[in-house]
This record gives C-alpha cells, structure tokens and sequence, in this order.
C-alpha cells in the first residue's frame, strides 16, 4: 500500500498555544501559560501512514497536560531544554528517551525554552522491525511511560534524523509534497533509527525513584481534580492536604520538587488559564464576572491583578477581543 505523506507547519504565538490541543496528533493536550512573556510556538508534523514525527519548541515556560493517542507507541525526548523539562514530575537527562504506551496522561512541564520530539507507530511495526533487525522483540511497558538510556551521542543522532526528515520534506512541500516511493523510504529509515536506538538502550534509573515520581504525578493531578471540581473551588490548601493524607508542609515539598512551585501557585495557575481559555472561546453577552465566578474567583479586582500580571493584560481586553471575532 502506497504511503500517503502529509506535511503541516504552524506557528503560535501570543495566547495562541491555549488553542494546540493536537500538537500529538490523535492525542490532546491542555496548555497552560505561566507568565506573561511573549509565548511563541513552532509545531511541525510529518504522517507517512500509520508512522508520525512530530516535534514542537516552546519559546516559553508552559505546562502541557492531556493524553498521548490510543493508536500505537510513542516514543519521545528533549531535543534541547531537557535540563528544564519534566514529564509526569521525573527529571528528564540529556541521553533519556521516553515510550509513551498508548493513550497514557501525560504532564510536561518546561520552565524555558525547549523542544521536544515525538515518534509513533503501532506496536506491531516497532516489534517487527525489532526483531528483523535483532531477532528478538522490544520489551516494552504497556501501563506506565519509562525511561531509558541512549548509548553516548544517541540523543543527537535521532535529532538529526529527524530534522533531516522534517527539512525534507518542508522543502518538497513547494514542489507538490514527497512521492510516494521516497516516502516509504523516509518511513524506513525513521522506523530503523528509532528502533536501534531503543534496542541499543540501557537502564534509566533506579525503578523505586521512578515508582516515586510516579506516585507523586498522581498525588498532584489527584489534588487538581479536587481543586478544580465545581464543589471545591473554594477549597482552603490545609483541607487540600488533610484529604490527601499528606502535612501541607509535605505537600508543599512535594510540588516544590515535582513541578517546581508550590500547590497553591500550581492551582492559581490552572484556574487563571481556565478564565483564559474560556474568554477566548465563549458565547456572546459572556461577562468577566460571571467567568472569574465559575472558576473561583469572587474578589474582581484581585482576579484582574492576577490576571494582567500572568498574561500581560486585563481580562476585559481578552473579553473585548474575543468577541470582536463573533
């Protein structure tokens, strides 16, 4: 079956990345602004059939949180910013690679500039790849993302692999897009870097650091959920830690070394780009009030103060903005 190659290019910039919920495609991620510098985002995707490359530069700190897609394995790492970067809360090094099983949530946190690469396929043309190539399969996880260790100059090597792919077939996008046979053999080539590389891989790290990062990623969406709920909006940060068995001086730890600030700034930070999100995107007649309102605001001169000092402006010019384009 001939491979059918697609190529797409976008740029987001200003409050635009609250609006790149497919930056994976067939999956669906929830952007979150964390201060009001200018935020700029590249985002390139290359599909040759049932196999995708994607990589995505985030010119800005940001917090991305959804579901990788349902459809095959991911396998991801940090071109550049990995020393800035976490995933689920575990630090990421600079020779780390990460396989995503199908569908799994996933938080990355980026504190700065960084640029991440993402490759999928279905399971069964990694395995058989793999085992062309080794004779035996991969042994993958199919509950929970993991890392592992990419021999010396690994990580640059599939950089440049997957530039090289991206450039070329950006440049043929002029000329008509990329033939058919050219792209099987792009397809090829990406499938058999990826997957020496995962074969060629050692251990990351010690499995009870993991399971600990782990639970602590659970820990922190666990105490969102609960925050975020229409019932608990009000919710004092003491009863946050009472209800999940932890001292607030412990949770607080916690979310220091897992995602880099504490709870109540993490909160504060997911309700703001709620408001945002929902000026951006509501019905006509729509009030700033009613807005700050639902996402536990109550003090409007204090939303508005919040709101101005992480996104660099007042909620009422995102408002008036928004529904000049009804």
């Amino acid at each position: 079956m001939p491979v059918q190659p697609v190529y797409l290019q976008h740029l987001y910039s200003g409050l635009e990345p609250l609006q790149a919920f497919d930056v994976v495609y067939g999956g669906s991620f929830e952007h979150r602004l964390v201060s009001s510098r200018l935020a700029t985002m590249e985002h390139q995707r290359l599909v040759l059939g049932d196999v995708r490359l994607e990589t995505g530069r985030y010119a800005f700190p940001v917090i991305a949180h959804g579901t990788m897609p349902r459809d095959g394995i991911c396998i991801g790492f940090m071109a550049e910013g990995g020393e800035l970067t976490r995933c689920n809360t575990a630090a990421i090094n600079a020779e780390e690679i990460q396989i995503y099983p199908a569908g799994m949530e996933l938080l990355y946190h980026a504190r700065g500039d960084s640029r991440w690469v993402n490759f999928a396929a279905p399971e069964a043309r990694i395995q058989e790849v793999a085992i062309a190539r080794t004779g035996r399969p991969l042994r993958l996880r199919r509950h929970a993302f993991h890392s592992i260790r990419l021999r010396p100059g690994g990580r640059l090597g599939l950089t440049a692999l997957t530039s090289d792919a991206l450039k070329l077939a950006r440049r043929l996008q002029a000329d008509g897009g990329m033939a058919p046979e050219l792209a099987r053999e792009v397809c090829a080539s990406l499938l058999a870097g990826y997957v020496d590389a995962l074969c060629s891989a050692g251990p990351a790290g010690k499995p009870e650091k993991m399971a600990v990062e782990q639970r602590h990623y659970h820990l922190i969406a666990a105490c969102e959920r609960l925050v975020l709920s229409g019932e608990a909006i009000d919710i004092a940060l003491s009863d946050v830690a009472r209800r999940s068995g932890y001292t607030l001086r412990s949770l607080e730890m916690i979310f220091r070394r897992s995602v880099g600030m504490p709870p109540g700034r993490w909160f504060m930070t997911a309700r703001l780009n709620g408001a945002l999100r929902d000026f951006l995107t509501c019905r006509p007649g729509s009030t700033v009030s009613e807005i700050a309102m639902k996402w536990g605001f109550r003090h409007m001169s204090r939303f508005s103060a919040y709101y101005r000092k992480t996104f660099g402006e007042l909620p009422s010019d995102t408002l008036a903005r928004a529904g000049a384009r009804h």
